[in-house]
């Protein structure tokens, strides 16, 4: 199964939105908040149903559009294309299923698709998230073969296509007729070196002489060894017996005291058949004075009534109340269902009351006219005026915090920027020096032009009078001197083009600030506006209501009955009412025929001379009917008291024949035992139960005394364990002190044939007929792994087609070590405990991993499982951005193994790890953004 389209209709953020999907591995690319997580539930819900409303998983419901749900399209290969469709309507939605052919169904064609497996289970393997893929190490061995058991043994024709070939390549080895194979080539060789290594041999007549001796010790050796064999397992069973000594001697004695025991021949079950005899003596014994106590009381229970004796005397007056009493029966059942519907009424009144929040006590208020109905619709007009203004007060003062919380994170930001107070008048200081200071630099030209007319001067003063000039003309340097020094000064100590910079950002960061502070008072003085507004409405919603209270308890309607209610109520009203008339009239009918019935018991009461015990005349009528009853039964009794009596008698005589044949059948049986009495016969069996219990007594004490293997019960007594045990230790000795001295011979001769071995032809073919025959057997042993592999796969699944936990853990051990580059090699269960082994050998339980290795762990546990399974069931994969924890290498080859992983199984994934894009082809992606979600179709060739 694949899914070609999703068609939204809404659910969530997805309004009118279609995707198409066609390659085996899909990826929905997207931020938090883009959809993926939505997407996801989408088709979980498409397949299994909406969540309810009291599960805890969100519904989705969308907030932009009235219709909820949508459709699949999917690709079946059972069924062709199916259209699947979710809509709004019971808890979980109505589904509509239409196959290729045209044909539709529900839920039960849905559960057909789906091989009837849940929701739970679907999310349990198929479908699943970081926290998700972490619920696999909660499965136990038998959970996951459950999981296998439910989907069926289907599909093992490929395994049966391995042993196949299993057996070709073992063909190619060896053949019992075949020259060509590699087997039966290796044979016809070595067969030739063997020849050449005999004839070798035979050249040397010493060498074959010294090789017979050396056989023949070895004969020798290895009939030494097995007479010390069996000599020391003599010993051991000997050593064995001697440990139970006690257990020995209680044998024998049992042993002894059998045989003084005497035999008597008595039936198996003859105890019981006494005893048996003895209860049933007992029983019958019983029941017959049971009947004679039966018979007695019979006697003394029948005395007739006061009531029999009343009617015997006006037998023909009462006849004829008698034969009245079905007519009054049925004017009896009349009442009753009167009563019965009024009570109805009355409950059915009640129950209205109570469901409509109605005092009991409250009288029905009349009909409504055309002012109080005008009232209620001007008043209902107001108020939804009214909350439709305060709804929009509200939104405009939620605009206006926004605002002023927009300007606070602003200013929040300008802040920190903000030099102190004092430094900013620092700088502004610095500033303002340099402007003075560069309006004194433009004072200078006019101190130049009266240096210049200073020199002037006195070079005519120098004309007139030398000594004025001179001195004018010092005087006149001395003060250039200091305005130059000065000017240089001033420059040296300006304010630097950093600071000035410094200074004007300050400045434009202080207004900024300040024009934020303004429009923040701006808002909240619009606020204060909106809040004074708000205060008003609530204060005439409240005079409303007050007012509509009022008219409530004027008109007599329930102060708990709300405005948009008063019309439900009026009908509930006018359907009171109507109750309450038919029962006004069904009260009048049920008094006429209690009144009728009064008359009639009143003259039965006068013509029985006597008094009821109840005025009611249903209870009346009841005493009466009890009273002919029990004189009709009385008349009964009478005749049933005769038959009863001859009843019993004929028990009684039953058993008492009964009681002598039993006396007579104990008495044969004690006499057939040569018995006087039952104490004999008991003393007689006491004995026999004596005999089998010490029997029994034999048969354990035997078990636990070992036997020698070939034996079936123990061969020594007590006395004769010693005298064998050392007898076998002098044998033993002997055998000991002949096989060291064969050892030696056999050691000496070894030497003397390597000494002719060493060196000359006979080596040389010797060696190569070695190495020839090693990898004979190295070939050998590959044509027998072949043959046991064909033939253990086909007794596999001849008698276990059913356990695939093992090759579903055989597959998660290669997507394991792909994932971990070989670091760990084998998974396996023990004590329902999942174990992992590495590369060295080492030992590992699942939560002993780190968190970035146990992931890849489970997520191979789920692939394979899905893998092992779907030859019988083909579900997609949905999964939602599961290793966000993984380093770059595993994310590559985990979206290797999932792009790679099955071509028949459709992966579709959901992710916002950025690393993807370098994994995956563009044509197999989908881009989402927070901003769509509505009216968009998307299709492959577009993505």
């Amino acid at each position: 199964m694949i899914i070609k389209k999703l068609i939204i209709y809404g659910y969530g953020k997805w309004i009118d939105t279609e995707f198409d999907i066609q390659a085996p591995f899909h990826l929905f690319m997207g931020e938090n908040e883009a959809g993926k997580s939505t997407l996801m539930s989408f088709i979980h819900s498409m397949f299994f149903g909406f969540p309810t409303r009291h599960s805890s998983a969100k519904r989705y419901e969308p907030k932009e559009s009235s219709r909820y749900g949508g459709k699949i399209i999917i690709q079946d290969e059972r069924f062709g294309e199916v259209s699947i469709e979710r809509v709004s309507g019971k808890v979980t939605g109505d589904v509509t299923v239409t196959l290729e052919d045209g044909t539709t169904g529900d839920e039960a064609m849905l559960a057909m698709l789906f091989y009837s497996k849940s929701r739970s289970f679907y999310e349990s393997i198929y479908s699943f998230d970081l926290k998700g893929i972490e619920n696999v190490q909660d499965l136990s061995k038998e959970q996951l073969n459950r999981f296998f058991l439910s989907i069926g043994a289907l599909g093992h024709e490929k395994y049966l296509k391995q042993a196949d070939h299993y057996h070709v390549q073992a063909g190619k080895l060896f053949k019992p007729m075949g020259r060509k194979p590699e087997i039966n080539q290796l044979q016809l060789k070595l067969k030739e070196k063997q020849r050449g290594v005999e004839k070798a041999k035979e050249k040397n007549e010493s060498y074959i002489n010294l090789i017979k001796s050396h056989l023949s010790k070895q004969e020798t050796m290895k009939e030494i060894e097995k007479e010390l064999a069996s000599t020391l397992d003599e010993l051991n069973h000997l050593n064995e017996l001697s440990k139970y000594k006690e257990t020995l001697e209680e044998i024998d004695l049992i042993k002894n005291q059998l045989k003084k025991m005497p035999d008597p021949d008595l039936p198996e079950d003859g105890l019981y058949q006494l005893k048996q005899t003895n209860s049933e003596v007992e029983t019958y014994q019983q029941k017959i004075n049971e009947l004679q106590d039966k018979q007695k009381t019979l006697q003394h229970q029948y005395k007739p009534s006061k009531e029999l004796i009343l009617y015997q005397q006006n037998e023909e007056e009462l006849s004829q109340f008698e034969k009245e009493l079905d007519r009054w029966e049925d004017s009896v059942q009349a009442l009753q269902l009167k009563r019965k519907d009024l009570s109805n009424l009355e409950q059915m009144i009640t129950e209205i009351k109570i469901r409509e929040d109605i005092s009991l006590a409250d009288e029905i208020p009349p009909a409504l006219e055309q002012s109080g109905i005008s009232y209620l619709n001007s008043t209902r007009n107001r108020r939804k005026e009214l909350e439709k203004k305060r709804l929009a007060l509200e939104e405009n003062k939620r605009n206006l915090m926004h605002r002023i919380n927009i300007n606070n994170d602003m200013m929040d930001k300008i802040e920190p920027k903000l030099m102190s107070l004092s430094e900013f008048n620092s700088l502004d200081a610095m500033e303002e020096d340099f402007e003075l200071k560069k309006e004194e630099k433009n004072t200078n030209l006019p101190v130049m032009a009266v240096f210049s007319a200073a020199l002037l001067l006195s070079a005519y003063l120098i004309t007139v009078d030398v000594m004025v000039g001179l001195g004018t003309s010092l005087l006149v340097l001395i003060v250039a001197f200091y305005t130059g020094f000065r000017t240089k000064n001033t420059a040296s100590k300006s304010t630097s083009d950093n600071q000035r910079d410094l200074f004007y950002q300050q400045r434009n960061l202080r207004d900024q600030w300040k024009e934020l502070l303004a429009m923040n008072d701006d808002y909240q003085s619009k606020q204060e506006d909106i809040v004074k507004e708000l205060d008003n409405i609530k204060t005439t919603q409240a005079s409303i209501e007050e007012d509509f209270n009022q008219w409530k308890l004027n008109h007599s309607f329930s102060v708990k009955v709300a405005l948009d209610d008063v019309e439900d109520k009026w009908t509930v009203y006018q359907k009171l009412r109507e109750l309450e008339k038919r029962k006004s009239a069904l009260q009048q009918q049920t008094d006429d025929i209690e009144t009728r019935l009064k008359t009639q018991l009143d003259a039965f009461e006068e013509a029985f001379a006597r008094k009821f015990l109840s005025g009611n005349v249903l209870e009346k009528f009841k005493e009466m009917r009890s009273i002919f009853r029990e004189i009709k039964r009385e008349q009964r009794g009478m005749k049933e008291y005769i038959k009863q009596t001859e009843a019993v008698q004929h028990e009684i005589n039953y058993y008492v024949q009964k009681l002598n044949e039993l006396k007579k059948t104990k008495r044969q049986f004690i006499d057939s035992l040569n018995s006087v009495n039952e104490e004999d016969v008991y003393r007689l069996y006491s004995t026999q139960k004596e005999k089998q219990g010490k029997e029994a007594r034999l048969s354990v004490l035997s078990a636990k005394v070992p036997v020698k293997d070939g034996e079936e019960t123990i061969q020594y007594k007590l006395n004769d364990v010693n005298k064998n045990m050392n007898e076998l230790n002098e044998q033993h000795q002997k055998l000991s002190e002949r096989q060291k001295e064969c050892m030696k011979e056999i050691m000496t001769d070894e030497m003397k044939i390597r000494r002719l071995e060493d060196g000359g032809v006979y080596t040389e073919l010797l060696q190569e007929f070695e190495n020839e025959k090693s990898y004979y057997q190295e070939v050998v042993t590959k044509w027998s792994s072949l043959k046991t592999a064909a033939g253990i796969i086909e007794k596999t699944l001849h008698y276990a087609k059913e356990d695939k936990l093992p090759q579903a853990l055989s597959v998660a051990e290669s997507f394991f070590s792909f994932l971990t580059n070989g670091r760990y090699q084998k998974l396996f269960f023990e004590d329902d405990v999942l174990y992992i082994i590495d590369r060295f050998g080492s030992r590992w339980r699942s939560d002993d991993l780190s968190r970035g290795t146990v992931e890849p762990l489970y997520i191979s546990m789920r692939l394979a499982f899905i893998k092992a399974t779907k030859e019988s069931i083909r579900f997609p994969v949905l999964i939602d951005d599961p290793f966000v924890n993984l380093d770059d290498e595993r994310v590559r080859k985990m979206y290797q193994l999932l792009s790679e992983f099955d071509l028949d199984v459709q992966v579709i994934y959901f992710s916002f790890d950025s690393r993807i894009q370098a994994f995956i082809e563009e044509d197999k992606c989908v881009y989402l953004t927070k901003q769509a979600g509505k009216g968009e179709m998307i299709h492959e060739e577009n993505l």
